[in-house]
């Protein structure tokens, strides 16, 4: 039986997440796992930079982002419909 931490980590997998870097970069990718350094394995994934004046994004596929660089992780709210299906609150959308 997994522990209350592993199974929240677990729900999170095939999810959007979005991580910031202390080297002022954002990874919006879908979470696939991690490593057991806890580093975080990304797909599908766009690179941002922050404070850029045109936020333009980058394709860069596959990415592992080390946990030591790690300031904050989001993922989309989400809640259980009457069916247990997954849905998104607040229009489900994430901001750069």
């Amino acid at each position: 039986m997994d522990t209350p931490a592993i199974a929240a980590v677990r729900d999170l997998l095939k999810e959007t997440l979005r991580i910031v870097t202390s080297d002022n970069r954002v990874f919006i990718g879908t979470f696939v796992g991690t490593d057991q350094l806890l580093n975080i394995l990304l797909v599908n994934t766009e690179e941002y930079i922050l404070g850029s004046d045109t936020p333009t994004g980058r394709y860069v596929g596959q990415v592992m982002v080390p946990w030591r660089l790690i300031i904050q992780i989001e993922a989309l709210c989400r809640s259980h419909d009457e069916q247990g299906k997954r849905r998104e609150q607040n229009g489900g959308g994430l901001y750069i």
